[in-house]
């Protein structure tokens, strides 16, 4: 207690330094400014892999996957991302529901969750009508 004496005073400065030995240290934690980024990387770099780690894949509904089958369809991955980039598209101008037209196919699907409900092959195409969509896309 005589060491926190300074010239007949309090030296608080003792007492802190004390209490703050005796405190168990806590890991460092990101602040919320600053979560997951990681040192070195550009904004543009992080915001860009932020972007892709949210963009949904484009799926095929059971319905689909069978017609694309039956119809001997053949989607390749370059399609995939052809078909991923008309769904952004069409939702990105507030359709739903889009009929994409790609490689002599039809392909209606649900823009926003990137679900291919149905495909139709070229064959198929003359003549019908296609109904309950809101836009279409032609690649």
């Amino acid at each position: 207690m005589s060491d926190q004496m300074i010239n007949g005073g309090y030296n608080p400065h003792a007492n802190i330094a004390e209490n703050a030995a005796r405190l168990k240290r806590v890991p460092d934690k990101p602040s919320a400014a600053g979560a997951g980024i990681e040192s070195g990387n550009s904004f543009r770099e992080l915001l860009n892999k932020r972007l892709q780690g949210d963009r949904k894949e484009i799926s095929f509904s059971k319905h689909a996957d069978l017609r694309a089958r039956e119809r001997n369809i053949a989607i390749e991955d370059a399609d995939l991302d052809k078909l991923s980039d008309a769904c952004d598209r069409a939702a990105g101008k507030g359709v739903r529901d889009a009929l994409i037209v790609m490689n002599d196919s039809a392909f209606i699907v649900n823009a926003g969750s990137k679900v291919v409900v149905t495909v139709v092959d070229k064959n198929e195409m003359k003549g019908n009508i296609f109904t309950n969509i809101e836009g279409a896309v032609f690649l």
